[in-house]
């Protein structure tokens, strides 16, 4: 391991310094700092509510000294530094009626008040207003308002209020989140306007390694959202929080044991996929319980998810080419028709122990496993022109013709049918051990101990045939449909499709290994007689490993006559209703017995083959050591939390560049490493103007790692795309200032309404630049996609957030309500890019373009009636245009389109036991649309079909 260097050393021995200064202080009253190790005791407890569910987030309060605490997530409290005397012990949670009363404190001995039961409020007609429906979002509103940054809180029951099946699309719920699809659902996510790898995921505060190859973070389609307690989405970091995350930090916390008695529930339903008209499956079990009066607690619960995804999807290659005599002529180069079927499997499991020695020492235990697997079939129409544009001022024909329109040898078209046979299984196992103790009265120590592993093992069969030399006839009438009409082809004649290419992947490994060990100490003091504060130091070290492993072999010919007839499968019909016909194509199964069959005549290409291989395997290492010093201070209806924070990274890396060498191509292996580190500071202020009025503020700076493959000096060739993807080892990590408003106000039986503001300074913003390669007798006119660094992005914007069951109206229309956010972020990016250019070095510079994923509006608004036993809502999500990859040329910006989806859910509760349900996804079916320099370039067009499920709710 890398020895520590000085700024570490010096972090370490700051955190001794605070330490010392309180322990120096300690029965010194001259100092202003009150013993509390002298004639003080704890007072612990329990809050729970009247039918015996926990309530965590309750503030404890002794109103004469200042002092005051939470409730943690099992409703449990421990106010330390009580000294002796009479005191009026309060307690408030939004939704409930205040609990007071008076504790004599003698200073002999800690105080356990036991189970301390709240009742719920009543409206101004004298009902009962906290139902089973908006508890659990209550508890999360209690917490969001007395934590000590900006955050916000989303429990399970709000989780569940809408028709969400993985952690992606729950969260897409949330102020200032979009969300990115694959194969219809939520997969990852970005928080205000910056990318994706700006956001740091965690799961009960362990970083997951990622399967998914182009990200850091781990796609969210993973994790079923039902297995959730809850997700806690901070976008203000203080010291004690890992500091890669310039966008916000969101962790998913698992349930722990609550119920003494023991309780079982669970969900059965099935479904229908409309695009594909296939049914669904869907289960849920938990059981939970705590033993021995109290002190040991389990919960064991599972998933199981199993539906027909996929999309129905074409993509346009537009390209500046020569026509006839014109040079850069823009031109739809290239059309590509792209259905895919798949067959889903989602499975969940959690396993969590606990056992609390007393109230103020646990220890905890936890295994979790998430997997999912895809089955697919894509069938695939490549319609291309190669540039074969040879009439001047007419880039509406490609082909190379005679004047009387006949085809002369040498045309470059190409029309290409494949088939894609996918296999893949996604994994991700983590097991979580720590503890929490309170030692001498006074000092809260907390550790742990997490390992997560996560593997994508995918094995691929794919098939292509093509027919050459066609002359197309280009039809951009509806640029919303673009059409390639082959002028002296039959594409239903099976036999013209000659032999192109057998690929097989077997298989394809990508995943990672994650090691954290964290301990962290926090020890209160009193200055005066009304000043409560704390000083809080720890320390982390993760170890990580990323590795993928590619075993491609490929044959490109075939000794013999090979026509796709031999092989020919199904008709598949027609997509975006009609408008495109997909015929024939390879069956799999024939493909694959064919290949067996004449094995001995597949030609192997050894070139090829090593490119598709050695160019994607690679292993790298990342080593992140942190220290942090954090104090908090209370006067009263201010409170401030600060410190610093430093991070110190150091990654390696394995892999190869390929080489041409006598001839042919060579897989050549290199090596590389990163360090730097960063000093992060924060502040965050809470002001409570009244109870439930908190006006906040915060300046923290954070940073963000570039993609494990985004450093590895890899490059990907494409030959059939003219793409290449390389990487780029000298890609700095991005960092930022960020500063935060944010006013709130809960209302006192339920519901809450924010409004708030942010600003980001970025420096070295990383994204992905998509540019034309010149000069180059291999790569001429390819596409090149490389990761950056841009200068400086400065990003701002405000958000919005209204939540309230409408109870003060009279009878039944106090059961409708309204759930609704919005964010308007604004942004604005330069780069510079230094480039060769006939012998010279030319540097080309662009400002004023918005960050790379930032969408200037967003927004969330759902309907809802509760009443009784009947339950019926509509939600509407929006995500505005962003921009998705730019150059110094406007004509390679990327921009995906707007796009609005709705989903409603309805719920009947037969009794306390059981419920049941119906819930809709994307009735609207708006397709996801992007486009180059001008909306009517489409590159790609997908629609996901709606899904309904139905089924029933159960609890015993």
């Amino acid at each position: 391991m890398k020895i520590l260097t000085k700024t570490a050393t010096i972090a370490i021995c700051l955190n001794m310094f605070w330490f010392c200064i309180v322990s120096a202080s300690s029965g010194n009253e001259e100092s202003g700092l009150i013993a509390y190790q002298e004639q003080t005791v704890t007072i612990s407890g329990r809050v729970n509510g009247s039918e015996g569910e926990v309530l965590p987030g309750a503030s404890v309060f002794i109103r004469s000294l200042n002092l005051g605490v939470t409730s943690d997530i099992n409703g449990l409290f421990s106010l330390s530094q009580v000294p002796v005397g009479t005191h009026v012990f309060e307690i408030s949670y939004i939704g409930y009626e205040a609990y007071s009363r008076e504790i004599t404190v003698d200073g002999m001995a800690n105080i356990d008040l036991g189970r301390i039961v709240l009742n719920p409020s009543a409206n101004q007609l004298g009902e009962v207003i906290i139902t089973g429906s908006i508890e659990g979002q209550q508890r999360a509103y209690n917490q969001q308002k007395n934590a000590d940054q900006i955050k916000t809180i989303v429990s399970a029951d709000l989780i569940n209020q809408f028709p969400d099946i993985n952690v992606g699309e729950a969260l897409q719920r949330v102020a200032g989140v979009n969300i990115e699809r694959d194969n219809g659902e939520g997969a990852n996510i970005r928080i205000r306007g910056t990318p994706n790898n700006f956001v740091n995921v965690t799961l009960d505060g362990a970083q997951l390694p990622t399967t998914d190859g182009d990200n850091r973070t781990e796609s969210l389609d993973l994790i079923p959202a039902e297995l959730l307690a809850s997700m806690e989405i901070t976008k203000a970091l203080i010291p004690e929080q890992d500091g890669d995350a310039i966008g916000g930090s969101v962790n998913l916390q698992t349930p722990t044991a609550r119920s003494q008695k023991g309780r079982l529930s669970g969900t059965v339903a099935g479904g229908y996929a409309d695009i594909f008209q296939r049914g669904s499956f869907r289960s849920k079990l938990k059981y939970e319980k705590r033993f021995a009066d109290d002190k040991f607690g389990m919960v064991v619960s599972g998933s199981y998810y199993e539906t027909v995804n996929g999309e129905e999807r074409f993509e346009g290659d537009w390209r500046k080419r020569r026509v006839g005599e014109e040079d850069n002529v823009t031109v739809l180069d290239e059309l590509t028709l792209r259905p895919l079927l798949n067959l889903r499997q989602r499975i969940g499991v959690g396993i969590t122990f606990d056992y609390k020695f007393n109230q103020n020492s646990m220890f905890y235990t936890s295994v979790k496993y998430n997997s999912l697997n895809d089955e697919n079939e894509r069938y695939r129409i490549r319609l291309r022109t190669r540039g074969a544009f040879n009439e001047t001022g007419n880039p509406f024909v490609a082909g190379i013709t005679d004047p009387d329109g006949s085809i002369e040898n040498g045309s470059s078209t190409r029309f290409r049918r494949d088939m894609r046979d996918d296999r893949q299984t996604r994994e991700n196992i983590t097991f979580n051990v720590g503890g929490e103790h309170l030692i001498a009265n006074s000092l809260k120590v907390d550790y742990g101990y997490n390992l997560s592993r996560s593997e994508r093992e995918s094995f691929e069969e794919r098939a292509v045939f093509r027919a050459e030399n066609l002359i197309y006839d280009i039809d951009l009438s509806d640029p919303d449909f673009p059409q390639f009409i082959p002028r002296n082809f039959d594409t239903s004649d099976y036999s013209q499709y000659q032999f192109g290419a057998y690929q097989r992947n077997l298989p394809s490994i990508f995943g990672g290994f994650n090691q954290t060990l964290f301990a962290n100490a926090a020890l209160p003091f009193r200055l005066g007689s009304k000043v409560n504060g704390e000083i809080k130091s720890g320390a982390k070290l993760r170890l990580q490993e990323t590795f993928r492993t590619e075993n491609n072999i490929q044959y490109a010919e075939f000794d013999g006559l090979y026509t796709m007839d031999q092989v020919v499968g199904d008709e598949q019909g027609t997509i975006f209703d009609g408008r495109y016909d997909m015929g024939a194509f390879p069956s799999p199964s024939r493909a694959l017995t064919h290949f067996r069959d004449n094995f001995d005549l597949y030609i192997f290409q050894p070139g090829e083959s090593l490119i598709n291989t050695a160019s994607n395997t690679y292993v790298a290492n990342e080593d992140v050591r942190a220290w942090y010093s954090q104090f908090k201070l209370d006067f009263g209806k201010l409170s401030m939390v600060g410190g610093v924070r430093f991070e110190e990274t150091y990654a390696d890396y394995e892999a190869n560049i390929i080489e041409l060498r006598d001839g042919s191509e060579a897989a050549i292996p290199t090596e590389g490493e990163q360090y730097y580190s960063f000093w992060l500071p924060s502040l965050s202020l809470k002001y409570e103007v009244q109870r439930n009025f908190n006006l906040r503020a915060s300046y923290f700076r954070s940073f963000a790692r570039p993609n494990f493959i985004d450093i590895v000096p890899r490059e990907q060739r494409n030959f059939a795309d003219a793409e290449l993807f390389r990487g780029n080892p000298n890609l700095l990590p991005a960092s930022a200032d960020n500063f935060d408003v944010l006013g709130e106000y809960y209302f006192s039986t339920d519901g809450t309404i924010s409004l708030g503001a942010y600003y980001k300074r970025i420096e070295n913003f990383i994204f992905e630049q998509t540019s034309i390669i010149e000069d180059d007798p291999i790569f001429e006119n390819f596409n090149l996609i490389q990761p950056v660094n841009g200068d400086v992005a400065d990003v701002f914007g405000a958000e919005f957030t209204f939540a309230k069951k409408f109870t003060f109206l009279p009878g039944w229309l106090s059961g409708f309500g309204f759930y609704g956010n919005y964010t308007y972020t604004h942004s604005s990016s330069s780069f510079v890019r230094e480039r060769e250019i006939d012998g010279e070095i030319v540097v080309q510079r662009r400002d004023d373009v918005p960050l790379v994923g930032q969408a200037d509006h967003t927004w969330n608004a759902a309907l809802y009636y509760d009443y009784k036993k009947f339950t019926i809502r509509g939600a509407l999500n929006y995500n505005d245009r962003f921009i998705q990859t730019f150059d110094v040329d406007p004509f390679f910006d990327r921009f995906r389109e707007e796009r609005y989806q709705l989903d409603a859910n309805a719920s009947y509760r037969i009794n306390d036991n059981l419920t049941v349900f119906i819930e809709a996804q994307n009735l609207l079916d708006n397709p996801v649309v992007e486009f180059q320099e001008r909306r009517s370039q489409v590159t790609n067009r997908e629609i996901y079909g709606w899904t309904a499920r139905f089924g029933v709710n159960f609890k015993f």
